[in-house]
């Protein structure tokens, strides 16, 4: 038996928060959205998170029949009010982390979606946590972006990878990985009972 009663699905195609759930003890199923990730331009990050999640679980929730508790999550980094997002090639990696070295601090901001799909009642909230950067050389950039790791990862940043970058960060690390399962359990919890 799981840590919930209830049936869980995971509106989200991304490791990281699968890990997030698994670490925890939550038994799932992942059913991918197709919803369209693009930036909107002059997006708030906070309500673009919040609505992109909101979108994604509802789109989920309506293919997967009553009962259920799916959870949606969408992680952004923003720099001076604008939207970072994921890179789309190597050259936007590097500029991306580029730009995050020399601002010093971002905030990393995910949006959370629940819905309970017996009523589609919804329950959406947002965390932020704010990860402070180093200067780094351009060609310790570029080693970086020829590993790999950044193609995906909003800001083109994976904390776990990319410490030589990072000078602190506070907040919730589970966000900054995408999922601030801190908030999500007690309301999983709550729907559960």
């Amino acid at each position: 038996m799981g840590l919930l009663s209830r049936k869980v699905v995971l509106a989200s195609g991304s490791p990281y928060r699968a890990q997030i759930l698994r670490d925890v003890g939550v038994e799932f199923a992942v059913i991918v959205s197709d919803v369209d990730e693009s930036l909107q331009p002059k997006a708030e990050p906070v309500s673009y998170a919040r609505d992109l999640a909101t979108r994604k679980a509802q789109a989920v929730a309506t293919r997967v029949g009553a009962g259920k508790l799916v959870i949606a999550a969408d992680t952004i980094c923003a720099i001076d009010g604008d939207i970072i997002g994921k890179p789309a090639d190597e050259d936007d990696a590097r500029r991306m982390i580029k730009r995050s070295c020399t601002s010093g601090l971002q905030r990393v901001i995910t949006g959370v979606c629940v819905i309970e799909t017996n009523d589609m009642q919804s329950w959406t909230f947002d965390d932020t946590s704010l990860v402070e950067m180093k200067d780094a050389p351009d060609d310790k950039i570029a080693e970086y972006v020829a590993s790999g790791e950044p193609m995906g990862k909003c800001g083109a940043l994976c904390i776990e990878s990319g410490q030589s970058f990072v000078k602190s960060w506070r907040g919730s690390y589970a966000n900054i990985m995408g999922l601030p399962i801190e908030r999500l359990l007690p309301l999983l919890f709550k729907l559960d009972a």
